[in-house]
């Protein structure tokens, strides 16, 4: 078996190896920073090669980024839309404690319209993530009837972008363990049912 993988690796080509090495760079820095901080010209340092080559493999950062997310989108297709729910919110959560998220939506605002509506898109692209794991969720049959799942998005969104405001990282809490609690307020709610008698 370690033969045939050898065999496989020694057939791809530098620029597949170098493609590769691209994609997972950027992997890497869309979780540490968010996809719109970084350029490529840190994607071409954290990859140690000269900017300019990356267009021999890219035709901008925005192709190689939606490359990424349909991997990671094809490696998560196998798993419950909840499971790829929980990775979506917890990497939203520490992206929002990384960012301080409501401040960066306010400084957004006030943005020229031109560069506003440019990081707009880019919010609703993200919003639509989350839309689509919870219509897929619903289409499973893995949701309760008779919620707007609109709401839902709103308000899960909501809930983690106000944890920059209160999270302590010294804290208690790790923000994987306030994703869990998230997940677990979602899937089982809050009251105690009734005792049926």
């Amino acid at each position: 078996m370690q033969q045939l993988v050898s065999a496989v690796d020694n057939k791809a080509t530098k620029a597949d190896k170098t493609k590769a090495r691209l994609i997972a760079v950027t992997k890497r820095l869309i979780q540490e920073h968010g996809s719109d901080r970084i350029t490529l010209r840190s994607i071409a340092a954290a990859a140690r090669m000269e900017a300019g080559s990356i267009y021999y493999h890219f035709d901008s950062k925005d192709e190689i980024v939606r490359t990424v997310l349909e991997a990671i989108e094809q490696a998560g297709h196998d798993s419950s839309p909840l499971v790829r729910l929980r990775a979506a919110l917890a990497a939203h959560l520490k992206y929002t404690i990384a960012e301080h998220f409501s401040s960066r939506l306010k400084a957004i605002r006030r943005l020229p319209k031109r560069l506003r509506d440019h990081h707009m898109k880019q919010e609703r692209e993200y919003a639509a993530i989350f839309a689509g794991l919870l219509q897929e969720a619903h289409k499973k049959g893995q949701l309760r009837a008779g919620f707007n799942l609109s709401v839902v998005r709103m308000l899960c969104m909501g809930a983690l972008t106000w944890v920059a405001e209160w999270y302590d990282p010294a804290g208690p809490m790790s923000p994987d363990d306030i994703t869990d609690e998230l997940m677990r307020l979602l899937c089982s709610g809050v009251i105690k049912p009734p005792n049926k008698v």
